[in-house]
């Protein structure tokens, strides 16, 4: 079955369940878009009895333990709702919470746990998004059309996308969680907001947040914001019928000129004569 993947990901709820042999509790598994744009769709004190794990696709809010812990979500975070553990997720509203799940019996989340293959921890920041989205798009269409004896093999599936997902994972609020975090800022913003501006939003002073960064990336934050823009021109110029000047634009260079130079110096050839090698 060929991958059905949307080129923009519509705010909406979409979601399926099934179960795969005689038990509703072992055998239950579902996933699916949860759209939550009110603060109204927070879970407030809830245990659920199986286990949940959920990307943040777009939005922001706040996970609670029982503990009384806080944690703050936004997106390329990845929330395990923890059988048995009292939680709760509180949305932001007006951010537009934009979530896909997969869920499993609990049992299934234990044993994954126990050997080592998923984390035990509630929060996680998930550095390989983008790549994911058209597995979980092409895992969710084949939930929405499969017949029962499919249902097995794609239980199996579900257990190996969380396996992959939790393995691309970081602890949120550590120091990988917090590098991750701005890694994935500088790519949403190719590259437009500065490491000073960064390292406020990360409440560290600028010389931490550099020193951090570089040893967790190998570059600069200057130096990685434009090699994200530079791969974000790429493909463009490879992958679209935008004229130089509107990818210029696009890239948020004052003008081609600008952008011209910048690009050999990082490709060693023109934007015109990189799209000509395609």
């Amino acid at each position: 079955m060929s991958k059905m993947v949307r080129s923009k990901i519509e705010k909406k709820t979409r979601t399926c369940y099934k179960a795969v042999g005689s038990s509703q509790i072992a055998g239950r598994f579902s996933c699916g878009y949860m759209y939550k744009p009110d603060e109204s769709d927070s879970n407030i004190n809830q245990v659920f009895h199986y286990y949940g794990g959920l990307l943040l696709l777009d939005g922001e809010g706040e996970y609670r333990d029982e503990d009384g812990r806080r944690i703050p979500l936004s997106k390329g975070c990845f929330v395990q709702r923890i059988p048995g553990k009292f939680h709760s997720t509180i949305v932001t509203p007006g951010k537009g919470w934009l979530e896909f799940f997969i869920c499993v019996s609990a049992r299934t989340y234990e044993n994954l746990a126990d050997i080592g293959l998923m984390s035990k921890e509630p929060v996680l920041s998930c550095g390989q998004m983008d790549e994911l989205l058209p597995e979980l798009e092409d895992f969710l269409y084949k939930m929405e059309r499969a017949g029962e004896n499919e249902l097995p093999g794609l239980y199996f599936q579900a257990q190996e996308l969380l396996c992959q997902i939790t393995s691309g994972c970081v602890r949120e609020g550590s120091e990988e969680g917090i590098m991750e975090k701005a890694c994935r800022r500088l790519r949403e913003s190719q590259g437009r907001i500065s490491g000073q501006e960064l390292a406020e939003e990360l409440d560290l002073s600028y010389e931490t947040f550099r020193k951090h960064f570089r040893s967790f990336t190998g570059l600069s934050p200057g130096q990685y914001g434009i090699r994200t823009r530079m791969n974000e021109a790429m493909r463009l110029l490879t992958g679209s019928g935008l004229s130089l000047a509107e990818i210029s634009e696009l890239l948020g260079y004052p003008d081609y000129f600008t952008f011209g130079k910048q690009f050999k110096k990082e490709t060693g050839m023109t934007p015109d004569a990189f799209r000509k090698m395609k």
